[in-house]
């Protein structure tokens, strides 16, 4: 619950600071590309810093770590918070405090993934990881239109100060966790590149996880473009700025909904039989895409989409969790986030383009085709059969 409680908090802080974010580049240089570059920033320092973070992850006291990288993290957004407060915020200054704010998050952002298995049993991990879900689209829930109501009310400095004290109460939150979050048997200490050739080696001779890796990544692509793709669709349909911000509030609704159900699911059904469920699922969630001509369509479908979600990323942390030895779960942990971010940022890429070339229609067609694609490959991967949750 500290751990779990504290990055609730951070997660809606940087929702609302992500929404300033943009709004604050804008009124100072005019440039949506200026605000798309500044928001770039964590994801390019991400992987940068991801493998050797991954390593010294898993050297280093996992709570300090944590609760270091949150301060340095509250800090960065507070003198933001500060610049504009005196009126001597510079896009320069933005960029330096980004990549500053991003090289500590990748700390703690490795750091909660390597430490959760170590805060709950196994038996009750799906449960867990459910329960993360749900404070993830608590915070897609409440954060954006929190953070607009903000930025209109009192201007960027309150966003990005909520955003700051978000960072400092997880850092709070996570110090009083009283139990080590270590590894169990500190391994003995190699050269920095031995550890990483390690990870590497160990991560290439599992081929399941490495599949399932690959089909988090497809799914992220279309996650990832999934937003630009309905703000698009219901412009078509002349929605208003609010309501297309009710159609993600209630997506969000919907996820919440799916975390509530998934560990109920997850236990009684075996590995292939969930990731080909929810596969399947989501293609034909997704085609109704295609028949959406309103408004109140579109924010339906959605919430089915997100209430898929859940079910995928429990199955998918179970088994990793399962797999991955905890004196090497930082390092492999960054290899399969530098993947998944790298998915994420192609994701934003490729979907502009064919909204751009090709129109929404073959972008949902498009995109249809590839969650059918993840299904088939899916169904025929051998691996799978045999293996039990």
């Amino acid at each position: 619950m500290l751990l779990w409680s504290g990055q609730l908090v951070s997660w809606i802080g940087t929702e609302v600071s992500g929404i300033a974010l943009p709004l604050v580049v804008l009124a100072l240089t005019g440039s949506s590309a200026q605000a798309g570059a500044v928001a770039a920033i964590r994801g390019l320092v991400y992987v940068c810093w991801a493998i050797p973070a991954g390593v010294l992850i898993d050297r280093w006291n996992r709570k300090i770590v944590m609760v270091i990288a949150n301060l340095g993290s509250g800090l960065a957004m507070g003198s933001i918070a500060l610049a504009l407060a005196f009126h001597s915020l510079s896009v320069i200054q933005l960029y330096i405090i980004s990549a500053i704010e991003g090289s500590f998050f990748v700390f703690a952002n490795l750091g909660r993934f390597a430490s959760f298995p170590k805060v709950v049993s196994k038996e009750q991990f799906p449960a867990a990881s459910a329960q993360s879900g749900t404070a993830d689209h608590i915070a897609l829930l409440v954060g954006p239109p929190l953070g607009g109501l903000l930025y209109q009310a009192a201007g960027g400095f309150i966003a990005f100060f909520v955003d700051s004290l978000s960072y400092f109460i997880n850092a709070f939150s996570i110090f009083f966790i009283n139990i080590p979050l270590g590894t169990k048997t500190p391994t003995e200490r190699k050269a920095v590149h031995h550890e990483i050739k390690e990870a590497i080696v160990w991560f290439w001779h599992q081929p399941l996880l490495r599949f399932l890796n690959l089909l988090t990544a497809g799914r992220i692509i279309l996650s990832a473009g999934l937003y630009l793709l309905i703000i698009v669709l219901a412009k078509e349909h002349h929605a208003s700025s609010l309501f297309i911000g009710a159609i993600f509030a209630i997506g969000a609704g919907g996820g919440i909904l799916g975390s509530f159900i998934s560990a109920k699911i997850h236990s009684r059904f075996g590995m292939k039989q969930l990731l080909l469920g929810v596969l399947l699922l989501s293609f034909l969630i997704f085609s109704l895409y295609a028949i959406a001509i309103n408004n109140f369509l579109l924010a339906g479908i959605t919430a089915l989409f997100y209430a898929a979600d859940p079910l995928y990323n429990v199955t998918i942390s179970s088994y990793s969790v399962k797999i991955v030895p905890d004196e090497m779960r930082g390092r492999v942990a960054s290899l399969t986030r530098l993947i998944d971010l790298g998915a994420n940022s192609f994701g934003f890429f490729i979907t502009g383009d064919l909204l751009q070339y090709l129109g929404s229609r073959w972008t949902i067609g498009v995109f249809a085709l590839m969650l059918l694609l993840l299904f088939i490959a899916t169904e025929k991967n051998r691996n799978l059969a045999a293996t039990k949750m």
